[in-house]
C-alpha cells in the first residue's frame, strides 16, 4: 500500500533531453515492440530455475518500464490479449494489494516502475484462469481512492480511465492507503523497536510512507484518532468511486476485494520470532491493530454491498505474517517469500484469485 490519503502533486518533470538520453541508454534492455501489437497475458512467473534464466525476463521488462515512464508513453495501464473464452474486457483497479506480489527474478510485469505490477498478483491470475478477451491492469502500488479519479503522483492517469462501455468485469482493492495502513505499521511495530537516537532517521525515511498521518504520535493515537477519521472519509468517498464505475461501465460486474489478514492472535504472535516487533507494544495496542484491520475490511464490505458489488474478504485465519513462511499469505519482512514487507505473498495472491473466481462462478 505505502502512501497517504491526501491528494499528491505529480513529481518533477523530466526534460526532453534527459528523457532522450536515458531512452538511448536503455535501448539494450528493451526488445522491439511491434506497433499496434497486444502481448498475451503473462504466464505465471517461475518459482524455480536458474537466477540467470529468471532475471532475463525481468531485466528486459524493467528496461521497457523505465523507458516508458521516462518517455511518458508507459504510464498507463498494462494491456494484454487473452484467449477470449471468458469475459470480453476485464479491468483491474487497486493499490499494491492488487498490484504487487513476488518481487523476484522473472515476476516483474509491465507498467509504470513505481506501480510494481507483478505477474503473480491476483488480477493477472484471474485473467489467466478466466481466459478473458482483453485484460487491462490499472492497479498501482501506493494508490488511494483519489488515484481512481485523478492522476497519481507518479504520473499514471486516473485508474478509472481504463474503463469504458465494453468493460464487463472489474476487480478492485482500495482503501488501505487512504486510512493510514503504513502509518499504523510504523507507529505500532517500527518505532517502538527503534532506539531513541535512531528515531529521527527512521522518521525521516518513513515520512513518505505515512504521508498525511503523524506516526510519531503513537500507536493508539494513529488508530483511535487519525485512522478512525480517515475511515469515515473513505466510506463516503467509495460511493463516488462506485457511481463513476457504473457511469463508465454500466454492464460490468464489479468484484471488490478486501485485505488479507496480517496480525494474528497473541498466541501465534508469541510463537513467531518474525513477529517479535509486535510483542514490544502493549497487549491493548496489539488488539487495536487487529481491530484496525477489521475496520478496513468492514468499510470495504459495507461500501461494496450498498453499491451492488460482489465482495470478497480474504481474511481467513492461519496464514498471517507470523505463521511459517510456507503458509504465509502476507509477510512481515518479505525476506523469506521474496515479497514486499507487509504485503501479499504469491500464495496469498493465489488464494485471493481463487476466492474471486469462486465468487464469479457462484
Amino acid at each position: 500500500m505505502h502512501t497517504s490519503r491526501l491528494r499528491r502533486g505529480a513529481g518533477p518533470a523530466t526534460t526532453g533531453a534527459v528523457a532522450a538520453a536515458a531512452t538511448v541508454l536503455l535501448s539494450s534492455l528493451v526488445s522491439p515492440v511491434v506497433a499496434g501489437s497486444t502481448p498475451a497475458i503473462p504466464a505465471a512467473p517461475p518459482s524455480t530455475g536458474s537466477t540467470i534464466e529468471q532475471a532475463g525476463g525481468s531485466t528486459q521488462t524493467l528496461g521497457q518500464n523505465i523507458a516508458g515512464q521516462i518517455s511518458g508513453e508507459g504510464l498507463g495501464p498494462s494491456i494484454y490479449a487473452g484467449t477470449g473464452a471468458g469475459p470480453a474486457r476485464y479491468v483491474a483497479l487497486g493499490d499494491s494489494y492488487a498490484a504487487v506480489g513476488r518481487v523476484a527474478p522473472g515476476s516483474w510485469g509491465a507498467g509504470p516502475v513505481a506501480c510494481v505490477r507483478t505477474d503473480d498478483a491476483y488480477p493477472t491470475v484471474v485473467a489467466r484462469e478466466l481466459g478473458v478477451g482483453t485484460f487491462i491492469n490499472a492497479s498501482c502500488g501506493g494508490a488511494t481512492a483519489d488515484d481512481f479519479l485523478e492522476p497519481a503522483r507518479n504520473g499514471a492517469p486516473p485508474q478509472l480511465d481504463a474503463l469504458d462501455a465494453r468493460t464487463d468485469l472489474v476487480t478492485m482493492t482500495i482503501g488501505g492507503n487512504d486510512v493510514g495502513f503504513a502509518a499504523v505499521i510504523v507507529a505500532c511495530a517500527l518505532r517502538p523497536n527503534t532506539a531513541p537516537e535512531f528515531l529521527p532517521m527512521v522518521d525521516s525515511v518513513t515520512a513518505r510512507l505515512a504521508e498525511g498521518f503523524d506516526a510519531t504520535a503513537g500507536c493508539s493515537d494513529v488508530i483511535d484518532r487519525q485512522a478512525t477519521r480517515a475511515l469515515e472519509e473513505l466510506d463516503g468517498r467509495m460511493d463516488s468511486v462506485y457511481a463513476e464505475i457504473a457511469r463508465r461501465s454500466p454492464d460490468a460486474r464489479v468484484v471488490t476485494v478486501g485485505y488479507l489478514s496480517a496480525i494474528p492472535d497473541d498466541r501465534t504472535l508469541l510463537a513467531s520470532p518474525d513477529c517479535a516487533p509486535f510483542i514490544a507494544i502493549p497487549e491493548a495496542e496489539r488488539d487495536k491493530v487487529r481491530g484496525f484491520q477489521e475496520s478496513i475490511n468492514r468499510v470495504v464490505r459495507d461500501a461494496a454491498q450498498r453499491n451492488g458489488a460482489t465482495v470478497v474478504i480474504p481474511d481467513e485465519p492461519g496464514h498471517s505474517m507470523c505463521t511459517p513462511p510456507e503458509t504465509r499469505w502476507v509477510d512481515f519482512t518479505g525476506l523469506q517469500t521474496s515479497s514486499v514487507p507487509v504485503h501479499p505473498t504469491s500464495a496469498g495472491h493465489a488464494h485471493v484469485a481463487g476466492r474471486v473466481l469462486s465468487a464469479l462462478s457462484g
